[in-house]
């Protein structure tokens, strides 16, 4: 029988060459250490290449030890790693990495003078908690971190690189060999390894559980399987209670099944499954003793306030149970708000302060929602969540205001945008003792409950008697088609009251005549209203229709006026005359008049450019939109109209024509909506324009004759110049 001693070899393997090879040691799986990806960059950032440069102390100064001078019976070529974490001691002895050991070495780096010393004796005091914990914690932090720099080598692992990570060279063959069978590299495998103690032990179960199914199902590391042992036996346990909750649940024992469903939450805070049996069970329980028939007074623990567009929660402190005290600490608490219904779909209301109330601004509109709140203990879960009653969040509109308009009046309000309907019901307020109303309209009101059509904005009710009107304003929210109850159709908002008032208005002017004369003066006269006073003014601005609202502009403040009056504009001017009907300190706008005298064409000028075509400049007749030009020719009258834009954008107008002479006229077209005075047209003429010669034919003699400069006959030379009937054509 064979013995192995720590940091020795077996007799007769040496180097493996007599046919017996060891086994390959068997490598950590996962660093089995919760932090480990901060103490991994710690001691990266500290220059150390792994934890054993860390674990092996600092260098022993000159001076401070009584042995320092005395010389080391083996070099200190490494640490062995295989069978346990060893570092070299005086002559041929090895010391383990202990408790012992951690413990001496914190100490040294807490006295030593090297600048890193500070964080390295923090380090150390991690790493004592490490080996309290499992004392081949440090072993396998160094294994995991100098396989895994063995392993991503750009040469891959080997006996050569091991011992250049300070592996003794008796385990550096191994262990090179070890890496290059079995050890993962670079990846989600990886990953998962390092992060599986963030997650566990702890109460995240199933995210413990999806980082453990990347990881091999039948670990050869003891440790890692021992996780899993205990993931598993925890997963089905949760999953036993979950079970034992539904079942409680449909024997109608609510009670039993929430503390179920609580006990699954405990052992499993990110069970989604888990948290909505705990809220539906909690539900159902707060239903049950909201109820008409309970045997407990309504839980008054939990208060909601619907104000506008947000919904404030408060409650009193929970009153928690005994067993969880143990967890220690404060009560703290977490909201929760969910679909009425659905309590699988829950949102976190955002709540970081100490007080027992939250504001939620952030509410679904037309929802039915309800709202949890778990107390929680060192964020545990300590007790049954207390769960609201169904809270509908439906906004009325904001800012109504009534404005009095001609025979009735008009509300104009500021509406959620989610709002997709909208209502208005009118009635009359009646005194005590008021007889109800008939039923039937009364002058042309109808009575109490009739519907008016609103929109987003608002609506204008007319015809209306004076008097005081009511009007109770909901809005209409599309309702969740997903949820039981909920057809698709609008959920109405509770309604807002408001009281508008109608009153005398005159009545708009609407029989105008106007008559034109000779000298240029137009006469307007009008019928005098039923209701107010009448006057015609100079209107300012865009033409009004009948019946619009002009009270307070200085038409409605002008001195009523009688008879017919006489308007004669300036030229190039428009004026618009407007009837008003003024009754106290309202005014209506009548049928109004346009007034315009366009100016004469100025400055008119046609000259011929091109051969057929001649243009026209003059100055525009202002404020016609339009002129008219005619020119007659041969006998023969043509006509074209111009508008502003086009002749203010090119300055000319171009009309065809033959040489024979010609007659042009340019007059200011009327507006059809426009009492317009005429003007006197403006006029000119084109002389004739005379035939050239006829051409004489191609090289003959008199072509040459005709030809300027002159050219002797004697010099046989080509014509020189141009004929004189082509110097006499304009140029194109």
């Amino acid at each position: 029988m064979e013995r192995w001693r720590p940091g020795a070899r077996a007799e007769g393997t040496s180097g493996g060459t007599d046919g017996r090879r060891l086994p390959l040691p068997v490598l950590p799986q996962f660093p089995g250490m919760r932090g480990f990806a901060d103490l991994d960059s710690v001691i990266s950032r500290l220059g150390f290449r792994h934890a054993a440069d860390l674990l092996r102390g600092p260098a022993v100064e000159a001076g401070t030890s009584p042995f320092a001078t005395l010389p080391k019976a083996t070099t200190d070529d490494g640490f062995r790693i295989l069978d346990g974490l060893w570092f070299p001691a005086r002559g041929r002895a090895w010391t383990r990495v202990d408790l012992r050991h951690v413990q001496e070495t914190a100490e040294r780096w807490r006295t030593s003078t090297d600048p890193r010393a500070g964080t390295a004796a923090a380090l150390m005091d991690t790493m004592e908690t490490v080996v309290r914990d499992d004392p081949m914690g440090p072993r396998r932090i160094v294994l995991w971190q100098v396989c895994r720099e063995l392993k991503d080598r750009a040469g891959g692992p080997t006996a050569e690189a091991a011992e250049a990570l300070g592996v003794h060279s008796t385990d550096a063959a191994a262990l090179a060999s070890a890496v290059a069978a079995g050890f993962m590299g670079k990846g989600p495998v990886r990953d998962a390894a390092e992060s599986i103690n963030e997650v566990w032990p702890g109460d995240r179960l199933r995210e413990a559980q999806r980082i453990a199914d990347l990881l091999p199902a039948q670990p050869t590391d003891h440790v890692l399987a021992n996780l899993r042992t205990r993931l598993n036996d925890r997963a089905a346990a949760v999953d036993r209670l979950m079970a034992e909750a539904r079942r409680l649940g449909t024997l109608g024992e609510l009670r039993a099944a929430t503390v179920s469903w609580l006990a699954a939450v405990r052992r499993a805070a990110d069970d989604e499954r888990a948290m909505a049996g705990l809220l539906g069970a909690a539900t159902l329980l707060a239903d049950e003793r909201h109820s008409a028939d309970a045997r407990e007074p309504v839980d008054s623990a939990l208060r909601v306030t619907v104000e506008r567009r947000a919904v404030t929660l408060g409650w009193t402190a929970a009153r928690l149970p005994r067993d969880t005290a143990r967890l220690g600490g404060p009560v703290s608490y977490r909201v929760l708000r969910f679909m009425d219904g659905a309590p699988e779909r829950t949102v976190e209301v955002p709540y970081t302060d100490s007080s027992l109330s939250v504001l939620d601004p952030d509410a679904p509109i037309g929802r039915r929602v309800r709202y949890a709140v778990l107390p929680l203990r060192r964020g545990q879960l300590a007790g049954v969540p207390r769960i609201t009653a169904a809270v509908l969040l439906v906004p009325d509109v904001e800012e109504v205001r009534a404005v009095p308009v001609p025979d009735g009046v008009r509300l104009e309000w500021r509406a959620h945008p989610a709002a997709t309907g909208f209502r208005a019901v009118r009635s009359m307020p009646r005194r005590a003792g008021q007889a109800e109303p008939s039923g039937e309209p009364t002058d042309g009101v109808p009575v109490d409950g009739l519907t008016v059509p609103a929109g987003p904005k608002g609506f204008v009710d007319r015809p209306l008697r004076p008097g005081t009107y009511l009007y109770e304003i909901s809005c209409g929210y599309p309702a969740v088609p997903d949820l039981p109850g909920d057809g698709g159709e609008l959920v109405w908002s509770p309604g807002l009251r408001v009281a508008a008032t109608a009153v005398d208005w005159p009545s708009p002017v609407e029989d105008v005549t106007v008559q034109r004369l000779e000298d240029g003066t137009v006469t307007i006269d009008w019928r005098p209203p039923a209701r107010g006073n009448g006057r015609l003014v100079e209107w300012p601005g865009p033409a009004t229709t009948v019946g619009d609202d002009v009270s307070g502009t200085p038409a409605a403040l002008s001195a009523p006026g009688e008879g017919p009056v006489s308007v004669v504009p300036e030229v190039r001017t428009r004026v618009r005359m407007t009837p008003v009907s003024v009754l106290g300190d309202r005014a209506v706008a009548g049928s109004s008049v346009l007034v315009e005298r366009p100016g004469t064409v100025e400055d008119l000028t046609a000259r011929r450019t091109v051969p057929g075509t001649a243009e026209l400049r003059f100055r525009w007749p202002e404020p016609a939109v339009l002129v008219l030009v005619v020119w007659e020719q041969e006998g023969r009258r043509q006509e074209t109209r111009v508008a502003r834009s086009r002749y203010l954008a090119e300055r000319r107008v171009e009309i065809p024509l033959t040489g024979r002479p010609c007659r042009v006229e340019v007059s200011a077209v009327p507006r059809p909506d426009a009492v317009s005075i005429p003007a006197v047209p403006a006029t000119t003429s084109l002389p004739h324009l005379p035939e050239p010669p006829p051409q004489p034919p191609r090289n003959s003699r008199g072509l040459a004759l005709l030809s300027f400069p002159w050219t002797p006959w004697s010099s046989g030379g080509a014509p020189r110049g141009r004929p004189w009937w082509r110097r006499w054509l304009p140029r194109a």
